[in-house]
């Protein structure tokens, strides 16, 4: 206890621009730009430095270098965040409710899993340090090497994060998924310790294009815009190559059964759901109520519902992220013995999603090729990279 309390004492003594290093800019003379290169996300957005208040900058290529160091980031439900390049200092007069991040920043603490593969792709995994998921957690490889080798370090779960080696570390950065909204406690404790906290939020993103999007927010981060905005534009590049497969209209029941025998799907409007649309199928659930029913991407359904609901969807692909990966159909039929009763089931058209699935983040516009072939008869076991055909 009287560890934490020094830590909460000497927080203010270890951030990294003190008031004599200060910008002679106001905050409130910074002018950003409404504009944003984001394109599908909805959850977040990028706000240049478009001008400064008595100055001659007023247009973005009369920007200086030292000036163009700040940008501001909206994430939807959360404080706005300004990111301020390494070097330049912290503009006067930032108002309360703003979080600053300062590059560099490093030695992050990374807790949203779903991060980490945008990280893993834009090489800068080494500005992770410790991770809030244990190896035998993890599926990306690059993740669990770091773990063997030491150079990324489990520092507790979203819930109770270990303080005194992310103080004692100088951590930088803390990235969370939704569940630190379960716990606002630990957020404002790290933040007590000067760890400022982002809550990740691309799962909330309907459009699976959006989600993708994220990676340019992390570009930003971490000093990997351009390499953010290639690797974006190449995967759009690759989601026009859907265009050579006809609209099918198939129907397509995404799910998995839970312990207690209930039955867990994706709403309509979820990520999942929209690429199956953007695939040229059709999700198997389509009533916009179960949209609003509350802020989950996900819901149960009992069996019953379910069999209702699905049995002629032409296509089943169990969701693997719970309880690991089907191995056949048999299998199948133990967790939910009324599945030999489906189209999909009588049709052999019965996948599973591979293991990686949901923390390989980019393979966004794979997964909706995937979707493509095995609607169109091309699913050979060579050409789909996340659904298995269960046998």
């Amino acid at each position: 206890m009287a560890l934490v309390l020094i830590f909460f004492v000497c927080a203010c003594s270890r951030q990294k621009i003190s008031e004599q290093e200060k910008s002679e800019i106001d905050f409130s003379a910074i002018e950003f730009s409404e504009k944003t290169d984001v394109s599908y996300a909805r959850e977040f957005s990028i706000h240049k430095v478009s001008g400064i208040k008595g100055s001659d900058s007023t247009k973005n290529q009369d920007i200086s270098p030292y000036e163009a160091g700040y940008s501001l980031v909206k994430i939807s439900g959360e404080k706005p965040v300004i990111i301020i390049e390494e070097n330049v200092p912290v503009p006067k007069n930032i108002p309360a409710d703003y979080a600053v991040l300062q590059k560099p920043l490093d030695k992050a603490y990374l807790v949203s899993t779903s991060v980490m593969d945008f990280l893993v792709k834009l090489d800068v995994l080494d500005k992770v340090k410790f991770s809030g998921s244990k190896k035998e957690s993890w599926y990306l490889p690059e993740a669990v090497r770091a773990m063997e080798e030491g150079s990324l370090v489990y520092a507790g779960k979203y819930s109770a994060p270990d303080y005194e080696i992310l103080y004692s570390n100088r951590c930088g950065l803390s990235i969370q998924n939704t569940m630190i909204y379960h716990k606002p406690e630990v957020k404002e404790k790290l933040e007590q310790l000067g760890i400022p906290v982002i809550v990740e939020k691309s799962s909330y993103e309907k459009n699976p294009l959006g989600k993708l999007e994220w990676i340019k927010l992390y570009g930003l981060f971490f000093g990997k815009e351009k390499e953010a905005e290639d690797f974006f534009n190449a995967r759009i590049q690759e989601f026009s190559e859907m265009e050579a497969f006809p609209v099918t209209g198939k129907k397509i029941a995404f799910f998995y059964v839970a312990s207690n025998g209930a039955v867990n799907v994706r709403k309509p409007g979820d990520y999942i759901a929209e690429s199956i649309g953007m695939a040229g199928g059709k999700y198997f659930l389509d009533s916009p109520d179960l949209e609003e029913d509350n802020a989950l991407s996900s819901m149960n359904m009992q069996s019953e519902d379910f069999y209702l609901n699905a049995k002629d969807a032409d296509i089943l692909v169990y969701n693997s992220t719970i309880d690991g990966m089907i191995s056949d159909k048999a299998q199948l039929i133990e967790k939910y013995p009324l599945i030999k009763d489906f189209k999909g089931f009588k049709n052999d058209k019965v996948y599973c999603t591979d293991k990686t699935f949901f923390q390989e983040t980019t393979g966004t516009v794979g997964f909706m090729l995937d979707l493509s072939r095995i609607m169109n008869d091309a699913d050979t076991e060579e050409n789909l990279q996340y659904l298995v055909k269960i046998k």
